[in-house]
């Protein structure tokens, strides 16, 4: 298992060898494969000990070497894993890693212990897992990077820096507790994704739970979800909490197509609750009440 091999992996890593790694993240934007002359210059260590760190390296694919007559190197998912976790743990947000739990379109999701507190979950996000054309369709904020590892990175700060602020305001979203290169920690939320439920009690109390949500993002921070359907939403076993997820795609309310993204993010929820528990929401109430414009039937002022 990938938790297990990283286990493994990072106490035989030795100082010169996250120097390495640094380098290889920090020029991700500016070279394919940065080359050995670049790496040397920036480590401060000699030829031969670089080359030793780099073969070390390549052999358990945390680096990839160029092509023939490519005398550079370049990071890896492996890579980047390796430093995130390392500064998660220098940081004492996590001391454990744990096994996986989930995997996704865009992410990899593993249980983490923390310094304090139950247990976490730390999100890695794995953007190039699918198609470039999805990605730009749903995360154009991201199209202007080339690389796949610096997208995740920008996806991973993009969704610690909501669910910070919307933590504030409301508990149905999962708390945050540190963020590191292309990993989020997050609460790990013990539950069911909304499109597996067949049966929901009170589900008219749910869809108005996640409606508050996109309300206090909308008045409180400014901003809409963007991508929201059953799939982004967790249900808590036993308690039946609604928690939505996935905020890395968010469009502040001055970006010209929020008021089309938001209606398409409150039809997915309500049309969902009426197809699959008989809910009925009407969309421009449900629309007013998410601008703020009124306190909608489920609510009193």
């Amino acid at each position: 298992m990938w938790s297990l091999m990283l286990h493994n992996i990072l106490p035989s890593l030795e100082p010169a060898d996250f120097k390495v790694l640094k380098v290889l993240d920090r020029y991700l934007g500016r070279f394919e494969y940065v080359p050995i002359e670049v790496i040397e210059s920036r480590v401060r260590l000699s030829p031969k000990k670089v080359m030793k760190s780099l073969m070390k390296l390549s052999e358990i694919k945390a680096v990839i070497k160029g092509g023939a007559g490519n005398r550079g190197y370049r990071l890896t998912y492996l890579g980047l894993d390796l430093l995130a976790v390392n500064l998660l743990a220098k940081k004492e947000i996590i001391t454990h890693l744990g096994p996986p739990i989930g995997v996704g379109k865009e992410s990899e999701i593993y249980l983490a212990k923390l310094r304090e507190g139950p247990e976490a979950a730390i999100k890695f996000y794995r953007i190039g897992r699918i198609s470039f054309q999805k990605v730009v369709r749903v995360r154009d904020y991201l199209t202007d990077e080339a690389n796949w590892l610096i997208r995740s990175k920008t996806a991973a700060e993009r969704e610690y820096k909501a669910l910070k602020d919307l933590m504030r305001f409301t508990r149905h979203v999962p708390k945050v507790f540190g963020w590191s290169k292309h990993a989020v920690v997050m609460e790990y939320l013990q539950g069911v994704e909304l499109h597996k439920l067949r049966d929901l009690p009170k589900p008219r109390e749910v869809l108005m739970d996640l409606l508050s949500v996109l309300r206090v993002a909308y008045k409180q921070l400014g901003i809409v979800h963007g991508d929201l359907s059953e799939y982004n939403v967790i249900v808590s076993e036993g308690s039946w909490e609604p928690y939505i997820i996935d905020w890395p795609q968010y469009l502040y309310i001055h970006d010209p197509r929020h008021e089309d993204v938001l209606r398409r993010d409150v039809w997915n929820l309500i049309k969902f609750f009426k197809r699959r528990y008989g809910v009925n929401v009407e969309l421009d109430a449900a629309l007013r009440y998410v601008k703020g414009e009124s306190y909608g039937e489920w609510e009193t002022p």
